[in-house]
């Protein structure tokens, strides 16, 4: 508890919360692990900003002036919108055909000012019109659940990999209870097995992990390049100069296409992680004791996609969803 109060009257808020916060902060002074309520940090307004730049190959100039492009992510409070943030879960409704996410940085700012450096994912659904939507309700926008400091970000070997994680040999590798009930605590993810998102194939060097580091690496740096770029427009009228705010910075233009599953709904269907580290080898980090993980001051967001009903078939549909899903259930 004392740890969550710390970090509270650090960041400027009432540390009136219970410490049964399911978001850590890593990477501090001492490499002591700090926590924050889950509910508070989904009050934070979210935002994403893409450079307008062309990417490598498109003609770019070296000398051209890059222009960032910003989105509030809508939210409760917005017309009939929910809250989609979750530390936790990717829903995909049984009638959204199509779920695309990209890699990201994402980064908490106070006061305009960058504190922590987190793992993105950012993730869209389309409406039958080809309509891109971030919000399509509930646990539809992902956040990490481990937070690292912001200076981690700068250093050379800083970057984000993101993996997807099917299950495989769960009852023969453990991770479930002993013999005599009790808990083993050995992590879920050793009993997934992991294909790499991002970045994606490199030929015959996939199998390196210095050469995934190097190309992350280097998507790094053009994306921090952006975000200084992003705070040196932050004015004093400027929605983001005051209170918390998380901003996301996209590693790519590029969109995935998420796999469809044949599960049942409410069955997950795969796990989604994204690190964000300066340790030499990512893929090494999934199997990793989650005591011995906030020792490496990694930001980690780790998700579990599941099917969900029907959103066009639900009574309690709200009115700022019935363009996407109106058209779904047509």
């Amino acid at each position: 508890m004392l740890s969550t109060i710390t970090l509270l009257s650090t960041l400027g808020v009432a540390a009136s919360f219970s410490a049964s916060s399911d978001v850590r902060i890593v990477g501090m002074p001492g490499g002591q692990t700090q926590t924050l309520p889950s509910n508070y940090i989904r009050s934070f307004p979210r935002w994403f900003a893409e450079s307008l730049r062309k990417d490598e190959g498109e003609g770019e100039d070296e000398d051209e002036q890059q222009n960032i492009a910003v989105e509030r992510l809508r939210t409760a409070g917005d017309d009939t919108f929910v809250d989609p943030t979750s530390t936790t879960e990717l829903w995909w409704p049984s009638d959204v055909t199509r779920i695309q996410v990209r890699p990201a940085l994402d980064v908490l700012m106070k006061g305009g000012t960058p504190n922590y450096a987190l793992a993105g994912l950012n993730a869209r659904c389309f409406s039958a019109d080809g309509t891109a939507w971030r919000n399509w309700g509930m646990h539809s926008q992902p956040l990490a659940a481990q937070w690292t400091s912001f200076g981690i970000s700068v250093e050379g070997r800083f970057r984000v990999e993101c993996f997807l994680g099917k299950a495989g040999g769960a009852e023969e590798n453990g991770g479930g209870d002993d013999d005599d009930g009790q808990d083993s605590g050995q992590s879920d993810e050793k009993n997934y097995e992991w294909e790499r998102l991002f970045p994606g194939s490199l030929g015959s060097l996939d199998d390196t992990s210095s050469a995934h580091l190097m190309f992350g690496a280097e998507r790094m740096k053009k994306v921090v390049e952006s975000l200084g770029i992003f705070l040196s427009g932050i004015d004093e009228n400027s929605p983001l100069s005051d209170g918390f705010h998380v901003v996301s910075f996209p590693l790519t233009k590029d969109w995935i296409e998420l796999p469809e599953f044949e599960e049942d709904e409410g069955i997950t269907g795969y796990k989604l992680s994204c690190l964000a580290t300066a340790e030499p080898d990512a893929k090494a980090l999934l199997g990793m004791d989650d005591g011995l993980l906030e020792m490496t001051a990694t930001s980690v967001l780790d998700i579990d996609v599941s099917k969900t009903s029907s959103g066009s078939e639900s009574e309690y549909l709200p009115d700022s969803y019935r363009p996407l899903y109106a058209a779904q259930k047509a």
